[in-house]
């Protein structure tokens, strides 16, 4: 009987073994996914923050980028661009502006007063960004339409994400992922301006806050 039950010991022991080892295993390969993603991290020097961005973006001062909207050829997409900028410009906080030219994406990073949220803050959160975005849509005489919304958050990050879809009634149709960070008592926003609705998780996830 104590030998039955020294060998059922055993074989928990060797199953728990198995699950952590396992658990282990899956962990490293998502860490190596992580590491291996191809791409460049851009200082934000005057914050002390390092965000990582797929390699086709170019980072812009806020005269270059100004410079960049003014050469552009007049449309519908360069007056609300021109727009953007001047609100971004000319609010509080500092701006990060990079762009990839070949797709149009556009991803801005404003830094904000300190907010330190979390998970039961999310409803509130959701509500700030949706009436700012309502607003910007009646500001730049366009339609807002949420898409989808997550919050997330280790032991020193948190993050709260929004997913919209800006159209007018003609032609015109973006997607903007907003991006709520809250990380070493620094706050800052990331706005993504994509003609796609693309994924860019694993690379927030990269970022270094100092």
């Amino acid at each position: 009987m104590i030998k039955t039950a020294h060998i059922k010991a055993i074989q928990v022991i060797t199953i728990i073994s198995i699950i952590f080892m396992f658990s282990c295993d899956q962990k490293s390969e998502a860490q190596i996914k992580r590491d291996q993603l191809p791409g460049t991290y851009f200082d934000l020097e005057k914050d002390n923050i390092q965000i990582f961005l797929p390699v086709y973006f170019d980072a812009f001062s806020e005269d270059a980028y100004e410079a960049l909207i003014d050469a552009q050829e007049e449309s519908y997409e360069k007056e609300l661009e021109k727009k953007r900028f001047h609100f971004l410009k000319f609010s509080k906080g500092n701006n990060y502006f990079f762009k990839d030219i070949a797709s149009s994406t556009l991803i801005n990073v404003k830094m904000m007063q300190y907010i330190p949220f979390t998970k039961k803050e999310s409803s509130q959160l959701l509500g700030i960004l949706s009436n700012s975005c309502n607003d910007y849509a009646e500001l730049f005489e366009t339609n807002c339409k949420k898409i989808t919304a997550g919050y997330s958050e280790n032991y020193v990050t948190k993050v709260f994400k929004a997913v919209y879809e800006i159209s007018n009634d003609i032609d015109y149709l973006i997607y903007n992922n907003i991006y709520l960070i809250s990380s070493k008592h620094k706050t800052f926003s990331i706005n993504i301006y994509s003609k796609t609705d693309q994924n860019f998780n694993p690379f927030i996830e990269k970022i270094k806050v100092e």
